[in-house]
Formats: structure tokens, C-alpha cells, sequence
């Protein structure tokens, strides 16, 4: 459908496009957010569902309604108003995509005896906290998923502490910086020595769903916290000290 077609249309065909085409990005947008930015319950555990719903309601339902409303039979305007429309729905989406992108996790950091989440947000506060002989991790590719990692801690002798401008002085932790990070690997014994029994998970679960949820993997042996912005998970390991999945129940 072009553009100097569309006086040919009626007002619920256009809409209907309008409609079609928001569907379909939709559903990429969606897709992008739950297998590639925040997959395996990171939706849950970050509570960015809720930014990602407003976004597909405002591409699903506003925008075709105002496709709906500037339409009217012979207006000469009617190509600008559109292609207004359509500006104002992407900027919109371009908007949210970003605070979500920013806000995903990057990387799930194992540090001492738990899974941190470190976000692009993180990532920039310590880019620009950190002293010019650190540096900072980096964000991942727009279609790299979370990785797990190991932040190993370091020495009293690389461990800066940053000046703030006018009011205080703060330490940026060891799992914001590159220098600590190692294949998670790496930290199989420690994680073996640090997991927790599965029985006490129905301390803070209903025992059934524990059940439920260990019956899809045979291989787990232990457990770790993974500490969220809003809801913390869980980290189930083998008895090799390998990760194997987030699920979602409470530690």
C-alpha cells in the first residue's frame, strides 16, 4: 500500500493495516524481550513486564486509533497525518526499547556466595565512576542473551576508590569491573562448595511446585541465590558446580 494510494482505502482498512503492521512488531518486539534480553524468568525477576505490556498496548491500540481518527474521505492532509502518526509510534517505541535494553541484565555475575544481575545502567555508572587505570564491562551485542560469569575479587592493591564530584567518595565493586571477570567455568568448585541443599527450597516454595520444577532437571544438585531487582531467583547447579538454569522460585 503506498502512499499515494491511500485515499483509496476506507477508514477501517487503513486502521486495519495500521493494526496488521503493529501486530507484527509486536510480536518481534516480544520476542526480542523474552528469549534474547530477559530470557529464563528475567522478565519476572527485572518486573520489565510491565514497561513491555504499556509498550504493545500503546503499539497495538493507540496507534491504530489514531490512524482510525485523523482519517476522514478526501482530505488532502491525509498522507502527513499518517506519516505523523507513524513518527510519533516509533519514537514512542524507540523510547521504550531503550530503557528496556538498558535496563537488561548483561551479565549474571557469581560473586562470593550468589548471582548478581549487572545491567548496561551498570554499566555506564561504573564507566563513569571508575579511575582511568580500571575499566569498565561492557554492554552486550543487541542480540547477545545474559551471561553467566565470575567475578573473582581482587587484591586490596587494584581496588580504587573514586572520587565523586562536590559530596562523597565511592567504591565501585569488583563485579562492575572487566579485571574481575572470568569464565564461569572457572568457578565450579567454588560454586560446588558454596551451593545450597534442594530440600530447603520448600522453605520459602510450595513444596509441589519445587517438585514440579526439579522433575525437568534430573541433573540438579544444588542451589545459589540470584538477587534481582524485584523478584530474586533461583540458580540450579549440578554436582560439578555447573550452572544449569534460572527458575522461579524464592531463595
Amino acid at each position: 500500500m503506498s502512499i499515494i494510494n491511500l485515499k483509496q482505502h476506507s477508514r477501517l482498512a487503513l486502521t486495519g493495516y495500521h493494526l496488521l503492521y503493529s501486530l507484527i512488531l509486536s510480536i518481534i518486539i516480544i520476542a526480542l524481550i523474552y528469549f534474547i534480553w530477559y530470557p529464563n524468568h528475567l522478565y519476572q525477576a527485572t518486573g520489565v513486564l510491565i514497561t513491555a505490556l504499556m509498550m504493545i498496548a500503546l503499539n497495538l491500540i493507540v496507534a491504530p486509533l489514531l490512524t482510525f481518527i485523523v482519517y476522514k474521505d478526501n482530505k488532502q492532509e491525509l498522507a502527513r497525518d499518517l506519516i505523523v502518526v507513524l513518527a510519533l509510534q516509533i519514537a514512542a517505541l524507540s523510547y521504550g526499547l531503550y530503557i528496556v535494553e538498558a535496563g537488561r541484565p548483561n551479565y549474571l555475575v557469581f560473586a562470593v556466595d550468589d548471582f548478581e544481575m549487572v545491567s548496561s545502567f551498570d554499566n555506564e555508572w561504573a564507566r563513569k565512576s571508575l579511575s582511568a587505570e580500571l575499566n569498565a564491562v561492557e554492554s552486550l551485542g543487541l542480540f547477545e542473551k545474559p551471561k553467566f560469569v565470575y567475578s573473582v575479587g581482587s587484591d586490596e592493591k587494584t581496588t580504587k576508590v573514586v572520587e565523586k564530584p562536590k559530596e562523597f567518595f565511592m567504591r565501585v565493586p569488583t563485579i562492575y569491573r572487566t579485571d574481575s571477570y572470568q569464565e564461569i567455568a572457572t568457578a565450579a568448585n567454588v560454586i560446588q562448595s558454596k551451593a545450597r541443599p534442594l530440600n530447603i527450597l520448600t522453605n520459602n516454595n510450595n513444596a509441589q511446585k519445587v517438585q514440579d520444577i526439579l522433575h525437568h532437571y534430573p541433573d540438579a544438585n544444588g542451589w545459589l541465590p540470584l538477587k534481582a531487582t524485584v523478584l530474586d531467583m533461583v540458580v540450579l547447579t549440578d554436582s560439578k558446580g555447573m550452572v544449569l538454569d534460572i527458575v522461579d522460585l524464592r531463595p
